[in-house]
């Protein structure tokens, strides 16, 4: 039989867990949270609401053999976000392709280069294109792209190749 304190104590552990399953930022509560700043950095872009866009300011660029990359860009709580997509149709080896952000002030002092890293074809970032059939695009998280940035979307090819937007 446990004592008191012994009860306190995993009661006290199990509040604590729960609370912290609370905060992972999949769960509902971090998904119903506001964006500000760098705060939403990783976030995945189709579960936000928009005050505008998404639109895609750069792109899609056609890669060839079916692939295609693009920047989109949205506005959400007064601050502008961006991320990339690949698109591509099934079974042409799109998990052998990155996509990805790059970030970097405007001087670029500062430069993030590998933002959001996304195989094609990832789990929970890929989605059908509803108008195609065999279409796909793999997108990566959001991240912020405030006035003293610049953003742009980048794949790598197979070989290592990169293809990149020009920057927004």
């Amino acid at each position: 039989m446990k004592t008191r304190p012994q009860i306190r104590v995993l009661f006290g552990a199990l509040l604590s867990a729960l609370a912290l399953v609370l905060m992972i930022p999949g769960s509902a509560q971090a998904r119903a949270q506001a964006c500000y700043g760098f705060g939403c950095d990783g976030h995945d872009p189709n579960i936000q609401s928009w005050q505008s866009g998404p639109v895609s300011p750069y792109g899609p660029y056609q890669l060839g053999n079916s692939f295609l990359y693009e920047l989109r860009w949205g506005k959400t709580d007064g601050d502008q976000y961006s991320w990339a997509r690949l698109h591509y149709i099934s079974g042409s080896g799109a998990s052998d392709w990155n996509v990805y952000v790059q970030r970097c002030t405007k001087d670029q002092s500062t430069c993030y280069w590998r933002l959001g890293l996304t195989k094609g074809g990832a789990s929970g970032w890929t989605a059908k294109i509803p108008s195609g059939t065999n279409y796909y695009w793999t997108r990566t998280p959001m991240y912020h792209n405030p006035s003293t940035h610049m953003m742009r979307a980048c794949v790598e090819d197979p070989s290592g190749d990169q293809s990149c937007t020009p920057w927004y």
